[in-house]
């Protein structure tokens, strides 16, 4: 995995960089005070303490949900997540064309989504023809379209583009 990420990382290399400029140089201090005086490590600790909490609920999901269920917007749904994906997709894009570090947020969205789509594809499918296509495009296309867009967002984030 380290070894496609790597190689991804040099694919990707050119993006986000500009000869003589290094990752960090005049980005502000990021222990530094927020606006309205809040400080990261109080929002971290929030965030930590949030996800520790969500960890009985999906304990309690896990032995009280139905092993079946049957959804009447079954199809409203996977159009709206496919709707999400092409969307953050062609932003990312878009922000690409323009040099915009935003490319960050909506590449690292497009990342979750397709993951998303992924996980969902393969667990709901059923067995036989269905779930061998999910696990397909799992395997060759939604993973790895997730992994560029995770390699872009970190390769941008480590060297933004310049402004102007």
């Amino acid at each position: 995995m380290l070894a496609v990420t790597d190689r991804l990382d040099r694919v990707l290399g050119r993006i986000g960089s500009e000869p003589g400029l290094r990752p960090g140089r005049g980005r502000p201090d990021a222990r530094a005070d927020r606006p309205g005086g809040r400080r990261p490590s109080a929002l971290g600790a929030a965030f930590v303490l949030a996800g520790l909490a969500m960890i009985p609920w999906v304990f309690y999901l896990s032995v009280t949900l139905p092993a079946s269920a049957r959804d009447a917007h079954w199809s409203l749904a996977w159009v709206g997540l496919d709707s999400c994906e092409a969307l953050a997709l062609f932003a990312t894009g878009r922000f690409l064309l323009r040099r915009d570090n935003r490319c960050v947020l909506t590449a690292a969205g497009s990342a979750v989504l397709l993951l998303v789509d992924a996980w969902f594809d393969v667990t709901s499918a059923a067995p036989g023809p269905d779930l061998a296509t999910a696990i397909v495009m799992a395997v060759f296309a939604e993973i790895p379209i997730a992994l560029v867009c995770a390699v872009l967002a970190a390769r941008v984030l480590r060297t933004p583009f310049p402004r102007g």
